[in-house]
């Protein structure tokens, strides 16, 4: 009953579930190309504070 009831809510315990119901809604496959995207953002981000950095 409890699942029933936190359905409609952003939060349980504090902790934002609409995240882990989304990720949930995925197949491993595309929940492994999500996280994949973001790594790669990332590796990108770093990569242009370190060019960045290096500039006279």
């Amino acid at each position: 009953m409890e699942a029933e009831e936190d359905q409609g809510r952003e939060y349980v315990d504090g902790v934002d579930v609409t995240m882990i119901r989304w990720m949930l809604s995925m197949t491993p496959l595309e929940r492994l190309e999500t996280l994949q995207r973001h790594v790669r953002s990332i590796l990108e981000v770093r990569a242009a504070l370190e060019s960045r950095s290096r500039l006279p």
